[in-house]
């Protein structure tokens, strides 16, 4: 009875930790897609991303894949089905678009998300967490300056647009099946199928023709491989542990920081960040704040003795 009274009015602070660790691991891939980009096409890249992110998992498995129940299978598919679309999408715009560009377009899924609770599971925002979204989204806009985006002759926009609405709704599926399952277990389930969903896409886009760039293994794209493989790994156990304790809409709020981390190390990497982008990134964080803090509930008086 006091647990749960505790964990329903404080929210534990780890796996909020676990999700802002998981957007810094993202925020620092753009980069690294973007040049492994140079060598090879999307659905190569996240094939073997993936393939040798589930490796890495199973190895922390030891191999145990037996263990793995039948509903964990089948919650990692429906997610990995999801997330194989949203990044071969988001690795097809970054074809097309710098990684600010790309980091701003991806973030769409903040607002989209607590939108997308409201309509499918009748969850409407607090007036905090509604703060909160207006704060991270502000922040985006002055980030990553989307006004240079022309939405008309470049293709890799709308895509990176699309997989910004497919990212929000694998947060509301991970968010629905996370409890009841072992992180690693569903990270893993989720990487395994991920890859083969990205095989097949490739097999057939293969078939059909499409003209996809041929992969040239140089040390770019295999160190390129290695580091994503090890960045999607470590997050989806994260977020498969952290997101049985935070609400989609929160996580949402909270993935934001993708874009600051993306900026920060864009940055470093010799592009301009600028006050505009600053002052962006400090919104962000005061729009995660916004959705952290609760208000204090008002203690219920106590009963009056009958005498």
């Amino acid at each position: 009875m006091h647990k749960s009274t505790l964990e329903t009015h404080h929210q534990p602070i780890m796996p909020v930790l676990a999700l802002v660790l998981a957007t810094f691991f993202w925020g620092s891939s753009f980069i690294t897609v973007g040049s492994a980009l140079e060598y090879t096409n999307p659905l190569t890249l996240v094939m073997l991303r993936f393939g040798v992110a589930a490796f890495f998992v199973l190895l922390m498995l030891k191999g145990r894949i037996a263990d793995i129940p039948k509903r964990t299978w089948k919650a990692g598919a429906a997610c990995a089905f999801l997330i194989y679309l949203g990044y071969t999408t988001n690795a097809a715009g970054l074809m097309t678009l710098q990684s600010s560009e790309s980091g701003f377009l991806t973030a769409l899924y903040v607002p989209i998300t607590p939108l997308l609770v409201w309509v499918v599971f009748g969850k409407a925002p607090t007036k905090g967490a509604v703060f909160g979204v207006m704060m991270a989204f502000a922040g985006l806009v002055l980030l990553a300056n989307p006004f240079t985006l022309s939405f008309s002759n470049n293709w890799g926009e709308w895509v990176t647009i699309l997989s910004a609405l497919i990212s929000a709704v694998e947060i509301m599926v991970v968010g629905r099946v996370a409890p009841g399952t072992q992180a690693r277990q569903l990270a893993f389930t989720q990487l395994f199928f991920t890859a083969v969903f990205a095989a097949v896409g490739l097999a057939v886009a293969t078939a059909a023709g499409v003209p996809l760039k041929e992969t040239t293994f140089n040390t770019t794209v295999v160190g390129g491989i290695l580091w994503l493989a090890v960045i999607v790994a470590f997050v989806q156990v994260l977020l498969s542990w952290a997101q049985r304790y935070v609400p989609a809409s929160r996580a949402a709020v909270i993935f934001a920081m993708e874009s600051v981390f993306a900026a920060i190390i864009g940055w470093f990497a010799g592009e301009s960040l600028g006050t505009a982008g600053i002052i962006g990134g400090v919104l962000i964080v005061g729009g995660i704040l916004c959705g952290e803090i609760r208000p204090p509930r008002r203690k219920a008086a106590p009963k009056e003795l009958s005498s």
